[in-house]
């Protein structure tokens, strides 16, 4: 009679880990200004170094994004993207990296 217990527990533990999963803070990041040239997505969490600079866009879905003007998400927290809200800019930006709470 355990295991009849202990199988729909972990099946519902494995669901809740693998759907939460599903939907994390999303950083797109642009080579170039106005979302073009070569991109890159981060939505690792904990710190991602930011390859391009261009223009970026947040997509925020649980998750806040601490952006950092140094590598390695070093040095003082300069801007929080929101947890609950998308953000864009079109212009250059000077971060050097984020660092996704999780």
């Amino acid at each position: 009679m355990k295991r009849i217990f202990l199988v729909p527990a972990l099946t519902a533990g494995i669901f809740a880990l693998t759907t939460g999963a599903a939907y994390a803070s999303q950083y797109i990041a642009y080579e170039g200004p106005g979302f073009t040239g070569r991109s890159v997505l981060i939505d690792a969490c904990g710190p991602s170094n930011i390859p391009y600079h261009g223009s970026y866009k947040w997509y925020g879905d649980g998750q806040s994004g601490r952006m950092y003007n140094q590598p390695n998400a070093h040095g003082v927290m300069h801007f929080r993207l929101p947890s609950n809200n998308n953000a864009e800019q079109r212009t250059p930006v000077g971060w050097q990296s984020i660092f996704i709470e999780c």
